[in-house]
């Protein structure tokens, strides 16, 4: 490869180091996070609302952080796939298809966003009732296996989700190599 100019490296770095980032600080809400918030539901007999109450801790500081995250690993991967484009100087000396495989990653890495929308609003919306206190009886076995079952389907969705910005840094790194 010919000399890349230092913001087209930059870029490389931001894009990759924070899909990267974003996957790992998703993926630490379902590996940590929550089940050691449900390991305190059980261990230490916390209600189901201060438990819910825990997992929208996460959900506050996730919904907080990685939105701005992933705009910027976005805008990178775009800057990226814009420098390389044909009938660029660096068209030339880039890997070939290096400016689609940039925008795969740039729209991988912000498809966080539709997904966290379409696949998980239902489950957040009920833990976020819960956190509120909007349960029936909080005390009751239903509750607590209600719960569990909820953190649970969210665990496993947003596992899921934290496989998008991986990818998306995994095609961005193709792009560069391949």
């Amino acid at each position: 490869m010919g000399a890349f100019p230092v913001t087209y490296r930059v870029a490389q770095a931001i894009g990759f180091t924070g899909a990267a980032w974003l996957s790992g600080n998703i993926a630490a809400l379902s590996a940590i996070g929550v089940p050691a918030a449900l390991q305190g539901h059980k261990d230490d007999q916390l209600s189901t609302t201060k438990t819910a109450r825990l997992w929208k801790g996460f959900y506050d500081r996730g919904k907080s952080q990685n939105p701005p995250i992933a705009a910027t690993t976005a805008s990178a991967f775009l800057y990226l796939a814009w420098s390389v484009r044909s009938g660029t100087s660096l068209h030339r000396i880039a890997r070939p298809n290096a400016s689609i495989l940039y925008s795969v990653a740039a729209f991988l890495t912000i498809s966080i966003v539709p997904y966290t929308l379409v696949m998980m609003s239902a489950t957040n919306n009920a833990l976020l009732a819960r956190a509120e206190g909007k349960s029936a009886d909080d005390a009751s076995s239903h509750a607590d296996t209600e719960l569990e079952s909820l953190l649970q389907k969210w665990t496993s969705l947003n596992a899921g989700r934290s496989l998008i910005p991986l990818t998306a840094g995994l095609v961005g790194i193709f792009a560069t190599l391949f």
